[in-house]
Protein backbone atom coordinates (compact mmCIF):
# COMPACT_ATOMS: atom_id res chain seq x y z
CA UNK A 1 0.00 0.00 0.00
CA UNK A 2 1.18 3.38 -0.96
CA UNK A 3 2.36 4.99 2.43
CA UNK A 4 4.55 8.40 2.20
CA UNK A 5 8.00 7.63 3.56
CA UNK A 6 7.79 11.33 5.72
CA UNK A 7 4.65 9.99 6.97
CA UNK A 8 6.16 6.73 8.36
CA UNK A 9 9.51 8.44 9.67
CA UNK A 10 7.86 10.93 11.40
CA UNK A 11 5.58 8.09 12.81
CA UNK A 12 8.78 6.35 14.32
CA UNK A 13 10.19 9.51 15.43
CA UNK A 14 7.26 9.89 17.39
CA UNK A 15 7.86 6.66 18.95
CA UNK A 16 11.16 7.28 20.17
CA UNK A 17 10.14 10.87 21.67
CA UNK A 18 7.47 9.34 23.84
CA UNK A 19 9.51 6.21 25.01
CA UNK A 20 13.00 7.50 26.30
CA UNK A 21 12.51 5.67 29.85
CA UNK A 22 14.39 2.88 31.46
CA UNK A 23 12.78 0.04 32.69
CA UNK A 24 10.56 1.03 35.71
CA UNK A 25 11.36 0.76 39.30
CA UNK A 26 9.02 -0.62 42.07
CA UNK A 27 10.42 1.71 44.99
CA UNK A 28 6.78 3.15 44.93
CA UNK A 29 4.64 0.29 44.54
CA UNK A 30 2.85 -0.83 47.63
CA UNK A 31 1.98 -4.47 49.10
CA UNK A 32 -1.16 -5.45 50.93
CA UNK A 33 -1.48 -8.28 52.32
CA UNK A 34 -5.28 -9.24 53.87
CA UNK A 35 -5.66 -11.36 56.29
CA UNK A 36 -9.32 -11.41 56.86
CA UNK A 37 -11.19 -13.00 56.48
CA UNK A 38 -9.95 -16.34 54.92
CA UNK A 39 -11.53 -16.31 51.51
CA UNK A 40 -9.63 -12.83 50.85
CA UNK A 41 -6.46 -13.55 52.41
CA UNK A 42 -3.60 -13.48 50.08
CA UNK A 43 -1.04 -10.58 49.07
CA UNK A 44 -1.98 -8.16 46.20
CA UNK A 45 -0.15 -4.67 44.02
CA UNK A 46 -1.04 -1.72 45.15
CA UNK A 47 0.72 1.84 43.98
CA UNK A 48 1.52 4.38 46.53
CA UNK A 49 0.30 8.19 45.52
CA UNK A 50 3.05 10.60 44.87
CA UNK A 51 1.37 12.81 47.51
CA UNK A 52 1.10 9.93 49.88
CA UNK A 53 2.35 10.51 53.51
CA UNK A 54 4.78 8.12 55.20
CA UNK A 55 4.43 4.10 54.35
CA UNK A 56 2.71 2.43 57.72
CA UNK A 57 4.88 -0.43 58.82
CA UNK A 58 4.34 -3.81 57.80
CA UNK A 59 3.78 -5.03 61.49
CA UNK A 60 0.36 -2.14 61.69
CA UNK A 61 -3.09 -3.84 61.05
CA UNK A 62 -5.79 -2.01 59.36
CA UNK A 63 -9.67 -2.20 58.99
CA UNK A 64 -11.22 -1.67 56.02
CA UNK A 65 -14.36 1.20 55.46
CA UNK A 66 -16.47 2.48 53.30
CA UNK A 67 -17.92 5.63 52.66
CA UNK A 68 -21.36 6.59 52.59
CA UNK A 69 -23.33 4.27 50.17
CA UNK A 70 -24.68 7.86 48.85
CA UNK A 71 -21.23 8.92 47.34
CA UNK A 72 -18.94 5.43 47.20
CA UNK A 73 -16.74 7.72 45.33
CA UNK A 74 -15.20 9.63 48.93
CA UNK A 75 -15.46 13.10 47.09
CA UNK A 76 -18.40 14.53 50.01
CA UNK A 77 -17.76 15.09 53.69
CA UNK A 78 -17.73 11.74 55.92
CA UNK A 79 -16.39 9.94 58.74
CA UNK A 80 -14.63 6.68 59.53
CA UNK A 81 -14.38 4.88 63.13
CA UNK A 82 -13.30 1.56 64.71
CA UNK A 83 -14.64 1.59 67.86
CA UNK A 84 -13.88 -0.33 70.62
CA UNK A 85 -11.09 -1.66 68.05
CA UNK A 86 -7.39 -1.56 68.18
CA UNK A 87 -7.04 -1.39 64.79
CA UNK A 88 -6.52 1.72 63.04
CA UNK A 89 -9.37 2.36 59.52
CA UNK A 90 -8.87 3.11 56.25
CA UNK A 91 -11.37 4.32 53.54
CA UNK A 92 -11.83 1.98 50.73
CA UNK A 93 -13.44 4.39 47.41
CA UNK A 94 -13.86 4.42 44.07
CA UNK A 95 -12.08 6.46 41.54
CA UNK A 96 -14.05 9.55 39.92
CA UNK A 97 -15.62 12.52 40.47
CA UNK A 98 -13.06 14.45 42.19
CA UNK A 99 -9.09 14.52 42.19
CA UNK A 100 -7.15 11.74 44.12
CA UNK A 101 -5.43 14.33 46.15
CA UNK A 102 -9.21 15.94 47.16
CA UNK A 103 -9.69 12.19 48.16
CA UNK A 104 -7.25 11.34 50.19
CA UNK A 105 -7.81 15.08 52.00
CA UNK A 106 -11.25 14.00 52.75
CA UNK A 107 -10.51 11.21 54.14
CA UNK A 108 -7.93 12.23 56.38
CA UNK A 109 -10.54 14.79 57.41
CA UNK A 110 -12.77 11.92 58.17
CA UNK A 111 -10.23 9.97 60.66
CA UNK A 112 -8.88 7.62 58.70
CA UNK A 113 -5.27 6.28 58.45
CA UNK A 114 -5.12 6.00 54.69
CA UNK A 115 -6.90 5.88 51.73
CA UNK A 116 -7.71 3.13 48.94
CA UNK A 117 -8.59 4.50 46.16
CA UNK A 118 -10.25 1.52 43.49
CA UNK A 119 -9.32 1.70 40.09
CA UNK A 120 -11.82 0.92 37.13
CA UNK A 121 -9.20 -1.72 35.82
CA UNK A 122 -6.19 -3.87 37.63
CA UNK A 123 -3.90 -1.77 35.98
CA UNK A 124 -2.64 0.59 38.76
CA UNK A 125 -0.40 3.54 38.44
CA UNK A 126 0.79 6.23 40.91
CA UNK A 127 -1.90 8.32 41.35
CA UNK A 128 -0.51 12.09 41.08
CA UNK A 129 -1.05 14.76 42.96
CA UNK A 130 -1.57 19.09 42.30
CA UNK A 131 1.01 21.17 40.93
CA UNK A 132 1.16 22.87 44.20
CA UNK A 133 3.37 21.34 46.62
CA UNK A 134 2.14 22.73 49.55
CA UNK A 135 -1.22 21.19 49.28
CA UNK A 136 0.23 18.00 48.48
CA UNK A 137 2.10 17.92 51.69
CA UNK A 138 -0.94 18.67 53.87
CA UNK A 139 -1.60 15.07 53.00
CA UNK A 140 -0.31 12.93 56.24
CA UNK A 141 -2.08 9.67 55.93
CA UNK A 142 -1.24 6.85 53.28
CA UNK A 143 -2.86 6.73 49.88
CA UNK A 144 -2.74 3.87 47.50
CA UNK A 145 -4.11 2.38 44.30
CA UNK A 146 -5.71 -0.77 44.02
CA UNK A 147 -6.76 -2.89 41.01
CA UNK A 148 -10.70 -3.14 40.05
CA UNK A 149 -10.59 -6.91 41.18
CA UNK A 150 -9.46 -6.50 44.31
CA UNK A 151 -11.58 -3.51 45.33
CA UNK A 152 -14.78 -5.07 44.88
CA UNK A 153 -13.98 -8.04 46.62
CA UNK A 154 -13.34 -6.03 49.75
CA UNK A 155 -16.88 -4.07 48.81
CA UNK A 156 -18.45 -7.68 48.40
CA UNK A 157 -17.56 -8.45 51.71
CA UNK A 158 -18.49 -5.51 53.44
CA UNK A 159 -21.89 -4.64 51.43
CA UNK A 160 -22.54 -8.64 52.39
CA UNK A 161 -21.55 -7.74 56.42
CA UNK A 162 -23.65 -4.45 56.56
CA UNK A 163 -26.71 -6.38 55.02
CA UNK A 164 -26.52 -8.52 57.87
CA UNK A 165 -26.48 -6.08 60.47
CA UNK A 166 -22.73 -5.65 61.15
CA UNK A 167 -21.64 -2.44 62.58
CA UNK A 168 -17.52 -2.96 62.50
CA UNK A 169 -15.60 -3.48 59.41
CA UNK A 170 -14.10 -7.07 59.41
CA UNK A 171 -11.40 -7.15 56.12
CA UNK A 172 -8.26 -6.62 58.29
CA UNK A 173 -4.87 -5.71 56.22
CA UNK A 174 -1.51 -4.17 56.11
CA UNK A 175 0.18 -2.05 53.63
CA UNK A 176 3.83 -2.19 52.97
CA UNK A 177 6.21 -0.94 50.66
CA UNK A 178 6.94 -3.33 48.18
CA UNK A 179 10.88 -4.12 47.94
CA UNK A 180 11.46 -6.35 44.31
CA UNK A 181 13.47 -9.18 44.34
CA UNK A 182 17.26 -8.09 43.27
CA UNK A 183 17.72 -10.62 40.33
CA UNK A 184 14.90 -11.38 38.63
CA UNK A 185 14.69 -13.47 34.40
CA UNK A 186 12.61 -11.00 33.54
CA UNK A 187 15.23 -8.05 33.65
CA UNK A 188 17.91 -10.58 31.86
CA UNK A 189 14.62 -11.41 29.30
CA UNK A 190 14.73 -8.01 28.31
CA UNK A 191 17.97 -7.06 28.22
CA UNK A 192 17.97 -10.30 25.31
CA UNK A 193 14.90 -9.20 23.37
CA UNK A 194 16.56 -5.43 22.64
CA UNK A 195 19.52 -6.27 22.14
CA UNK A 196 18.38 -8.90 19.66
CA UNK A 197 16.19 -6.09 18.08
CA UNK A 198 19.52 -4.01 17.80
CA UNK A 199 21.03 -6.75 16.16
CA UNK A 200 17.71 -7.64 13.91
CA UNK A 201 17.35 -3.85 13.06
CA UNK A 202 21.43 -4.22 11.83
CA UNK A 203 20.12 -6.83 9.43
CA UNK A 204 17.75 -5.04 7.95
CA UNK A 205 19.77 -1.88 7.36
CA UNK A 206 22.35 -3.80 5.22
CA UNK A 207 19.57 -5.53 3.36
CA UNK A 208 20.61 -3.39 0.18
CA UNK A 209 23.88 -4.82 0.26
CA UNK A 210 23.50 -8.54 0.21
CA UNK A 211 23.45 -10.07 -3.25
CA UNK A 212 20.45 -10.01 -5.82
CA UNK A 213 18.57 -13.24 -5.12
CA UNK A 214 18.82 -13.72 -1.44
CA UNK A 215 16.32 -12.95 0.72
CA UNK A 216 17.56 -10.45 2.43
CA UNK A 217 17.78 -8.27 -0.49
CA UNK A 218 13.82 -8.69 -1.01
CA UNK A 219 13.42 -6.45 1.40
CA UNK A 220 15.89 -3.88 0.84
CA UNK A 221 14.35 -0.74 0.75
CA UNK A 222 14.22 1.67 -2.51
CA UNK A 223 16.58 4.42 -2.52
CA UNK A 224 13.45 7.11 -2.23
CA UNK A 225 12.53 4.85 0.95
CA UNK A 226 15.74 5.93 2.61
CA UNK A 227 16.30 9.00 5.37
CA UNK A 228 20.08 9.83 5.82
CA UNK A 229 20.15 12.04 9.09
CA UNK A 230 22.07 15.07 8.40
CA UNK A 231 23.51 17.15 11.47
CA UNK A 232 20.28 19.85 11.05
CA UNK A 233 18.51 16.74 11.93
CA UNK A 234 20.45 15.41 14.98
CA UNK A 235 20.28 18.50 16.46
CA UNK A 236 16.84 19.49 16.11
CA UNK A 237 15.91 15.86 17.43
CA UNK A 238 16.72 17.01 20.87
CA UNK A 239 14.66 20.40 20.37
CA UNK A 240 11.58 18.86 18.57
CA UNK A 241 11.47 16.03 21.49
CA UNK A 242 11.32 18.53 24.21
CA UNK A 243 8.69 20.09 22.64
CA UNK A 244 6.98 16.84 22.12
CA UNK A 245 7.15 15.50 25.92
CA UNK A 246 5.77 18.87 27.43
CA UNK A 247 2.95 18.99 25.10
CA UNK A 248 1.96 15.22 25.88
CA UNK A 249 3.09 16.02 29.40
CA UNK A 250 0.39 18.90 29.55
CA UNK A 251 -2.68 17.43 27.60
CA UNK A 252 -1.89 13.41 28.30
CA UNK A 253 -5.62 12.81 28.96
CA UNK A 254 -6.23 14.04 25.39
CA UNK A 255 -3.63 12.71 23.46
CA UNK A 256 -2.95 8.86 24.86
CA UNK A 257 -5.71 7.56 22.52
CA UNK A 258 -4.17 9.58 19.59
CA UNK A 259 -1.13 8.12 20.64
CA UNK A 260 -2.69 4.56 20.89
CA UNK A 261 -4.64 5.19 17.59
CA UNK A 262 -0.93 6.23 15.79
CA UNK A 263 0.51 3.04 17.29
CA UNK A 264 -2.06 0.80 15.83
CA UNK A 265 -1.74 2.56 12.36
CA UNK A 266 1.86 2.72 11.99
CA UNK A 267 2.03 -0.83 13.38
CA UNK A 268 -0.37 -2.80 11.11
CA UNK A 269 1.34 -0.79 8.04
CA UNK A 270 4.69 -1.88 8.85
CA UNK A 271 3.85 -5.49 10.08
CA UNK A 272 2.00 -5.46 6.47
CA UNK A 273 4.68 -3.98 4.53
CA UNK A 274 7.10 -6.81 5.74
CA UNK A 275 4.98 -9.69 5.31
CA UNK A 276 4.14 -8.30 1.69
CA UNK A 277 7.73 -8.44 1.19
CA UNK A 278 8.10 -11.85 2.22
CA UNK A 279 5.52 -13.09 0.08
CA UNK A 280 6.74 -11.06 -2.80
CA UNK A 281 9.87 -13.14 -2.54
CA UNK A 282 8.65 -16.34 -2.53
CA UNK A 283 5.82 -15.60 -5.64
CA UNK A 284 6.51 -13.09 -7.38
CA UNK A 285 3.07 -13.18 -9.14
CA UNK A 286 2.04 -11.82 -5.52
CA UNK A 287 3.55 -7.96 -6.57
CA UNK A 288 0.88 -7.30 -8.87
CA UNK A 289 -1.60 -4.51 -8.50
CA UNK A 290 -5.26 -5.63 -7.13
CA UNK A 291 -6.89 -2.62 -6.55
CA UNK A 292 -7.03 1.21 -5.04
CA UNK A 293 -7.83 1.71 -1.84
CA UNK A 294 -9.41 5.39 -1.06
CA UNK A 295 -7.10 7.87 0.61
CA UNK A 296 -4.08 4.74 0.80
CA UNK A 297 -3.30 4.17 -3.27
CA UNK A 298 -2.86 0.82 -4.72
CA UNK A 299 -2.32 -1.98 -3.15
CA UNK A 300 -1.39 -4.99 -4.73
CA UNK A 301 -2.51 -8.63 -3.90
CA UNK A 302 0.39 -9.19 -1.62
CA UNK A 303 -0.26 -6.06 0.92
CA UNK A 304 -3.84 -7.47 1.18
CA UNK A 305 -3.41 -11.02 2.07
CA UNK A 306 -0.38 -9.44 4.58
CA UNK A 307 -2.81 -6.63 6.00
CA UNK A 308 -4.99 -10.16 7.61
CA UNK A 309 -2.37 -10.94 10.05
CA UNK A 310 -1.54 -7.43 11.03
CA UNK A 311 -4.69 -6.33 11.26
CA UNK A 312 -5.85 -9.58 13.63
CA UNK A 313 -2.38 -8.71 15.55
CA UNK A 314 -3.02 -4.88 16.31
CA UNK A 315 -6.76 -5.75 16.96
CA UNK A 316 -5.77 -8.26 19.65
CA UNK A 317 -3.41 -5.65 21.25
CA UNK A 318 -6.54 -3.12 21.64
CA UNK A 319 -8.33 -6.15 23.45
CA UNK A 320 -5.89 -7.35 25.77
CA UNK A 321 -3.36 -4.11 26.42
CA UNK A 322 -4.44 -4.07 29.80
CA UNK A 323 -4.40 -7.67 30.67
CA UNK A 324 -1.59 -10.22 31.23
CA UNK A 325 -1.85 -11.09 27.46
CA UNK A 326 -1.36 -8.24 25.62
CA UNK A 327 2.37 -7.98 25.84
CA UNK A 328 3.70 -10.24 23.25
CA UNK A 329 1.54 -8.26 20.91
CA UNK A 330 3.11 -5.05 21.94
CA UNK A 331 6.26 -6.44 21.64
CA UNK A 332 5.93 -7.69 17.97
CA UNK A 333 4.28 -5.01 17.02
CA UNK A 334 7.25 -2.60 18.09
CA UNK A 335 9.87 -5.14 16.78
CA UNK A 336 8.33 -3.82 13.76
CA UNK A 337 8.34 -0.73 14.00
CA UNK A 338 12.37 -0.64 15.12
CA UNK A 339 13.53 -2.66 12.15
CA UNK A 340 11.46 -0.30 10.28
CA UNK A 341 13.57 2.56 11.91
CA UNK A 342 16.45 0.93 11.14
CA UNK A 343 15.26 0.16 7.59
CA UNK A 344 14.49 3.81 6.67
CA UNK A 345 16.83 5.67 8.61
CA UNK A 346 20.67 5.98 7.99
CA UNK A 347 23.48 7.77 9.84
CA UNK A 348 26.16 8.85 6.94
CA UNK A 349 28.84 8.95 9.22
CA UNK A 350 30.28 8.87 13.18
CA UNK A 351 30.03 12.85 13.21
CA UNK A 352 26.31 13.12 12.75
CA UNK A 353 26.22 9.60 15.08
CA UNK A 354 27.76 11.45 17.94
CA UNK A 355 25.99 14.68 17.77
CA UNK A 356 22.24 12.52 17.59
CA UNK A 357 23.19 10.79 20.41
CA UNK A 358 25.69 13.15 22.68
CA UNK A 359 22.07 15.41 22.10
CA UNK A 360 20.27 12.44 23.00
CA UNK A 361 22.18 11.62 25.88
CA UNK A 362 21.41 14.78 27.34
CA UNK A 363 17.49 15.11 26.49
CA UNK A 364 17.14 11.59 28.40
CA UNK A 365 19.37 12.79 31.91
CA UNK A 366 17.45 16.05 32.03
CA UNK A 367 13.91 14.88 31.25
CA UNK A 368 14.43 12.26 34.16
CA UNK A 369 16.19 13.51 36.27
CA UNK A 370 16.25 17.48 36.15
CA UNK A 371 12.72 17.91 34.93
CA UNK A 372 10.83 16.99 38.84
CA UNK A 373 12.69 20.51 39.43
CA UNK A 374 10.58 22.11 37.78
CA UNK A 375 7.59 20.38 36.62
CA UNK A 376 7.60 18.60 40.44
CA UNK A 377 8.26 14.68 39.01
CA UNK A 378 9.40 13.26 35.65
CA UNK A 379 7.76 14.59 32.54
CA UNK A 380 9.65 11.36 31.20
CA UNK A 381 8.56 8.82 33.03
CA UNK A 382 5.26 10.34 33.23
CA UNK A 383 4.67 10.68 29.74
CA UNK A 384 5.47 6.97 29.31
CA UNK A 385 3.28 5.73 31.93
CA UNK A 386 -0.08 7.40 30.54
CA UNK A 387 0.32 9.71 33.70
CA UNK A 388 -2.73 9.41 35.63
CA UNK A 389 -5.14 8.09 32.73
CA UNK A 390 -4.98 4.68 33.41
CA UNK A 391 -3.54 3.53 29.96
CA UNK A 392 0.33 3.16 29.10
CA UNK A 393 2.36 4.69 26.30
CA UNK A 394 2.21 1.59 23.69
CA UNK A 395 5.81 3.09 22.73
CA UNK A 396 7.40 0.21 24.78
CA UNK A 397 8.94 -3.34 24.94
CA UNK A 398 7.05 -5.04 27.58
CA UNK A 399 8.25 -8.59 29.62
CA UNK A 400 6.15 -9.87 32.18
CA UNK A 401 7.48 -10.48 35.74
CA UNK A 402 8.37 -14.06 36.28
CA UNK A 403 8.58 -15.34 40.17
CA UNK A 404 7.75 -11.50 41.10
CA UNK A 405 3.96 -11.49 43.71
CA UNK A 406 3.19 -8.09 41.88
CA UNK A 407 3.40 -9.45 38.32
CA UNK A 408 4.58 -6.12 36.87
CA UNK A 409 5.82 -5.88 33.82
CA UNK A 410 9.32 -5.04 32.86
CA UNK A 411 9.67 -1.69 30.62
CA UNK A 412 11.97 -0.33 28.12
CA UNK A 413 11.21 2.44 25.40
CA UNK A 414 11.35 1.98 21.86
CA UNK A 415 14.17 4.90 21.89
CA UNK A 416 16.26 3.26 23.93
CA UNK A 417 16.43 0.61 21.06
CA UNK A 418 16.21 2.62 18.44
CA UNK A 419 18.47 5.09 18.84
CA UNK A 420 21.79 3.20 19.54
CA UNK A 421 20.67 0.82 17.06
CA UNK A 422 21.15 3.42 14.39
CA UNK A 423 24.53 3.67 15.26
CA UNK A 424 25.21 0.17 15.47
CA UNK A 425 23.73 -0.39 11.98
CA UNK A 426 25.77 2.13 10.58
CA UNK A 427 29.12 0.55 12.26
CA UNK A 428 27.49 -3.19 10.57
CA UNK A 429 27.80 -1.19 7.13
CA UNK A 430 31.16 -0.24 7.65
CA UNK A 431 32.26 -3.80 8.62
CA UNK A 432 30.43 -5.27 5.10
CA UNK A 433 32.07 -2.90 3.29
CA UNK A 434 35.73 -3.29 4.75
CA UNK A 435 34.99 -6.87 4.54
CA UNK A 436 35.66 -7.28 8.50
CA UNK A 437 34.81 -10.34 10.39
CA UNK A 438 32.62 -10.33 13.48
CA UNK A 439 35.15 -9.94 15.92
CA UNK A 440 37.73 -7.94 13.65
CA UNK A 441 35.27 -4.88 12.85
CA UNK A 442 32.48 -2.32 15.04
CA UNK A 443 29.32 -3.65 14.69
CA UNK A 444 30.04 -6.63 17.14
CA UNK A 445 32.08 -4.16 19.92
CA UNK A 446 29.07 -1.88 19.72
CA UNK A 447 26.88 -4.66 20.15
CA UNK A 448 28.44 -5.93 22.86
CA UNK A 449 28.71 -2.60 24.49
CA UNK A 450 25.01 -1.83 23.96
CA UNK A 451 24.36 -5.45 25.64
CA UNK A 452 26.48 -3.93 28.69
CA UNK A 453 24.97 -0.75 28.89
CA UNK A 454 21.44 -2.28 30.01
CA UNK A 455 23.29 -4.95 32.60
CA UNK A 456 24.51 -1.24 33.94
CA UNK A 457 21.14 0.50 33.75
CA UNK A 458 19.46 -2.57 35.74
CA UNK A 459 22.16 -2.77 38.30
CA UNK A 460 21.45 1.52 38.69
CA UNK A 461 17.90 0.95 38.53
CA UNK A 462 18.42 -1.70 41.32
CA UNK A 463 20.74 0.41 43.33
CA UNK A 464 18.84 4.28 43.29
CA UNK A 465 14.94 2.46 43.28
CA UNK A 466 13.62 5.14 40.44
CA UNK A 467 13.58 5.35 37.09
CA UNK A 468 16.64 5.65 34.92
CA UNK A 469 17.83 7.31 31.32
CA UNK A 470 18.99 3.95 29.63
CA UNK A 471 21.09 6.02 27.21
CA UNK A 472 23.11 7.88 30.03
CA UNK A 473 24.72 4.10 29.88
CA UNK A 474 23.73 2.62 26.58
CA UNK A 475 25.46 6.03 24.72
CA UNK A 476 28.74 5.60 26.64
CA UNK A 477 28.77 1.47 25.55
CA UNK A 478 27.99 1.79 21.75
CA UNK A 479 29.88 5.63 20.99
CA UNK A 480 31.98 5.79 23.44
CA UNK A 481 33.63 1.81 22.74
CA UNK A 482 33.12 2.76 19.08
CA UNK A 483 35.58 6.29 19.59
CA UNK A 484 37.59 4.52 21.53
CA UNK A 485 38.05 1.15 19.20
CA UNK A 486 38.41 3.72 15.98
CA UNK A 487 41.02 5.90 18.17
CA UNK A 488 42.79 3.05 18.97
CA UNK A 489 43.18 1.80 15.01
CA UNK A 490 43.88 4.90 13.59
CA UNK A 491 40.74 5.31 11.95
CA UNK A 492 38.84 7.84 13.79
CA UNK A 493 39.25 10.94 11.77
CA UNK A 494 38.07 8.88 8.37
CA UNK A 495 35.53 7.02 10.36
CA UNK A 496 34.59 10.53 11.54
CA UNK A 497 33.77 12.69 8.16
CA UNK A 498 32.37 9.16 6.33
CA UNK A 499 35.15 8.84 4.18
CA UNK A 500 34.92 6.39 1.05
CA UNK A 501 36.51 2.22 2.09
CA UNK A 502 39.16 0.72 -0.17
CA UNK A 503 38.48 -3.14 -0.43
CA UNK A 504 41.99 -4.40 1.47
CA UNK A 505 40.18 -3.36 4.58
CA UNK A 506 41.04 0.18 5.35
CA UNK A 507 39.57 3.50 5.17
CA UNK A 508 40.43 6.13 2.48
CA UNK A 509 40.35 9.89 2.38
CA UNK A 510 38.32 11.49 -0.31
CA UNK A 511 40.85 13.56 -1.13
CA UNK A 512 43.84 10.94 -1.70
CA UNK A 513 45.09 10.35 -5.14
CA UNK A 514 43.34 7.11 -6.85
CA UNK A 515 45.63 4.56 -7.27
Amino acid sequence: MATSRSARVLGLLLAAWTAQSAPQTKSEFALLNVKEPEALQGKFPGAFAAFSGAAPDVTDEFEVHLPPSEDPRGCKSYTVSSPGSLRKPVALVRRGNCTFLQKAKLAQEAGAAGVLVVFDNDRIFTMGGSNDTHEDQQVNIFAVSIGHSLGKKIRDQLSAQASDGLTSAQVVLSVSVYEPSLLNVSELLLILLATSLVAAGAFFSTSDMRQSGEFASSIAPAAEEVLEVDSWMAASFCVMGSGMLVFLFFFMNYMIYVIMFAFCLGGASCITQFLALVLQHFNSGLKERFMDIPFVGPASKAELIAAVPAVILVTCWVTLRNTMYGWPFQDIIGAGFLCWMQRTLRLPNMKIASILLTAMFFFDIFWVFISPLIFTKSVMVTVATGGDTGESVPMLLRIPSIGDPLGNDRLLGFGDVALPGLLVSYLRRIDIKLERRFLEGYFTPALIGYFVGLCVTIAALIIMKMGQPALLYLVPGTLGTTLVLARCRGELSLLWEGKRMRQDHHLEDENSDAA
